[in-house]
């Protein structure tokens, strides 16, 4: 070897060891820095026609497991979708309660049934009145309080959607820009590691949000896809992610999946690209991480929950009100005003017969009567009208500016009680009610949010819309006014979407603002037939499919609005207690001082088994409604505690995953002292090298002269 090729081997060793100082101190530094992996030097031997001529660097690598990486992503993914399940239910718990706390729903209804009770063994002490009533009202406050909240956490949940998805993006565009420099730094022999570091770190922030999956390519750049196969990045190429939130919500909005009618629905997706087209949706694709964990409390825990509240707050007003129409206070009110708004062409549709009468407010005896003839013989609401007055003397039957029934005596002297006796008007298919209870002429408790009951049915939860509805073939015959009806066959074959879909195109339906859709509940879904105008009408069925769907009136959103009737709230005397003798003569005791007969049928309602259809979370079952409010309770603190338990378990396993992937790729400052202390003395040695040929080449200089 010539003294210029031991200088050329010396400086290359030089060089290299010096780099692997750089390397080495930036290890060092970068201990405690989060995210930064150890770099690792690789030497290679120079050689030339077979001889060696010194050293250099091959290559500077990460220490990393891929692999392992892969599985953090993973797992930081299903961690963070439990952690933000964790978060909502916990609240969603402590706002509920359990059942045996004093503030829960079930509290409230004991005390409700309590207070009835009390009410029916003095129904003329006023003390007892106020109670009931005051009992109904914190209930109506407190069921209400609960639905707003769910309804807050909604538009909290997706709020949080449209900022996570803004970082997303943010996420998204930040690897792609990445991915180019660090193609670049490979083409150019250059140290990537601190790029790929970089990357590592915004997969990671991306892996949080959303579940992904990765590719490597030769050049260096990577490949991010969804779960679901998406494309979010493709080289340097890579897609913009959008999310505009709705803003306040309600129990009737709610995001529409790209299959369904309407898409998309006022609660919009997460869009690619800026289109809102079906096929740039990939909401229905996020399988994990905070943006699945919101998804799925907007879309499914949260409405499952205001489903379930809905379906209690119906139930209880309408066993309440039903049984509190069966009644009358003592003196009874000289006016009597409906709930549910009406035309005098409305189709009425009832069997049995009632008892109108107007009563002396200080004796309680008969002034007038009307015995209503056979109800099936009347058959619009204008009839009913016509049918009831010039029976009362005094007494009339109109509609007001409203539309609502209202009965009034027709003297300050006298009041107006009715007498539903076996009364039994259609709302829809098999649900009927009495004709105090139809009207709302007596109603303790409310919650409807328009004019009527009867302009929008809703059937109960169904597992799917696209299977076959089975039961019998039939007709549904829809009654929209005197002499106006339309009808729409359907077979056995037919799914729910099929049916909606040929209740919309009936050109007859159409024409009186009647449509159809089928709505999320869930993870099932409902079929909704509602009038735009919000007319009433009645749908009787010469099949089964509306006794198979349990089609019954609207019960969306009822628990916002739960408020006792705003009249009995002030003067809580108005409060039913006792009931219209069905038999009093002109003259005679039509209602009697201390008669408990309603007030006792109320409290009766909290004892008696009710038919809960499937809604939200709870398949239907025969319950008390205290049940029912119970198995909300219960559902709840499962689905909190089972939510919990994840995040627990997901989150220790990520950190030991974090553990095994620190140990791999951190820094032992031990080791990479005692690396310095190695690459020093290789330094040292070059240098020596250098220093003795140097000499060598001094001394040869000097003897050529």
């Amino acid at each position: 070897m010539s003294l210029s090729q031991a200088i050329q081997t010396a400086v290359s060793g030089l060089q290299a060891t010096q780099r692997a100082l750089q390397t080495t101190s930036d290890n060092i530094a970068n201990a405690n820095t989060d995210g930064f992996t150890r770099k690792e030097v690789s030497f290679v031997n120079v050689n030339r026609a077979g001889t060696g001529v010194g050293v250099e660097i091959s290559s500077i690598s990460r220490s990393v497991d891929e692999f392992l990486l892969r599985q953090i992503r993973d797992t930081q993914g299903v961690a963070n979708n439990f952690e933000v399940r964790d978060k909502a239910l916990q609240e969603i718990q402590l706002l509920f309660g359990t059942p045996d706390n004093d503030n829960s729903i079930s509290s409230g209804l004991t005390d409700l049934k309590n207070a009835f009770e009390a009410l029916a063994l003095a129904p003329e002490n006023q003390a007892f009145q106020f109670e009931a009533v005051g009992e109904a009202r914190e209930l109506a406050l407190r069921v209400s309080e609960l639905a707003t909240n769910v309804q807050r956490l909604r538009a909290e949940a997706d709020g949080e959607i449209a900022r996570l998805t803004g970082l997303l993006d943010r996420g998204i565009q930040n690897i792609s820009d990445l991915n180019v420099q660090i193609t670049r730094s490979i083409t150019l022999n250059q140290e990537a590691g601190s790029l790929q570091d970089a990357r590592d770190r915004e997969l990671e922030a991306i892996s949080e949000i959303i579940d992904i999956q990765s590719v490597e390519n030769n050049d260096g750049r990577i490949d991010v896809f969804t779960k679901g196969g998406r494309s979010l990045i493709s080289g340097s190429i890579a897609i913009n992610v959008a999310h505009d939130a709705a803003g306040a919500t309600n129990a009737v909005v709610q995001y529409l999946n790209p299959t369904d009618a309407g898409y998309p629905g006022a609660m919009t997706g997460i869009f690619t690209n800026g289109s809102t087209a079906a096929a740039n949706d990939i909401t229905p694709e996020i399988t994990g991480g905070k943006l699945n964990g919101l998804i799925d409390l907007r879309d499914g825990v949260l409405p499952n929950l205001q489903s379930e509240l809905d379906l209690l707050t119906k139930t209880l007003l309408n066993e309440i009100n039903s049984q509190h129409n069966t009644g009358t206070a003592f003196p009874p009110p000289t006016t009597l005003t409906g709930t549910h708004s009406f035309a005098a062409t409305d189709v009425f549709t009832a069997t049995g017969t009632i008892r109108i009468s107007t009563i002396n407010r200080t004796t309680g005896n008969v002034v007038a009567n009307y015995n209503s003839p056979g109800l099936n013989t009347i058959a619009s609401v204008g009839a009913l009208l016509t049918s009831i007055n010039g029976s009362l003397g005094a007494g009339t039957a109109t509609l007001n500016a409203s539309g609502k029934l209202v009965l009034t005596s027709g003297s300050a002297t006298n009041g107006i009680a009715v007498n539903v006796n076996n009364s039994a008007v259609t709302a829809v298919g098999s649900e009927t009610r009495n004709f105090g209870h139809f009207f709302g002429v007596n109603d303790f408790i409310q919650g409807v949010t328009d004019n009527s009951d009867y302009n929008s049915f809703i059937s109960s939860q169904q597992a799917s819309s696209t299977a076959a509805i089975g039961g019998t073939s039939g007709t549904l015959t829809f009654n929209i006014s005197t002499g106006s009806t339309a009808t729409q066959a359907y077979v056995n074959s037919q799914t729910l979407d099929t049916i909606a879909a040929n209740i919309t195109a009936n050109g007859t339906l159409a024409g009186a603002g009647i449509s159809a859709k089928v709505v999320n509940d869930g993870t099932g879904r409902r079929l909704v037939i509602s009038d735009s105008g919000n007319d009433n009408f009645i749908i009787t069925d010469s099949g089964s499919l509306l006794s198979d769907i349990n089609m019954s009136t609207d019960d969306r959103a009822q628990a916002n609005v739960l408020t006792v009737r705003s009249d009995i709230s002030i003067d809580p005397r108005l409060t039913a207690r006792g009931t219209l003798n069905l038999t009093a003569a002109v003259g005679a005791d039509g209602i009697v001082s201390g008669d408990g007969t309603a007030a006792n049928s109320i409290a009766g309602v909290f004892d008696a088994q009710q038919t809960f259809n499937s809604v939200g979370g709870i398949s239907g079952a025969q319950a008390t409604i205290s049940g029912y409010a119970a198995q909300i309770l219960s559902l709840q603190a499962g689905l909190a505690a089972e939510a919990q338990s994840q995040a627990d378990f997901n989150q220790s396993f990520l950190e030991s995953l974090q553990f095994r992937s620190d140990a791999d790729s951190g820094v032992n400052i031990d080791e990479e002292l005692s690396n310095i202390i190695v690459l020093e003395q290789a330094f040292n040695a070059s240098a020596r090298i250098i220093s003795v040929v140097d000499a060598m080449f001094d001394e040869l200089f000097n003897t050529v002269r």
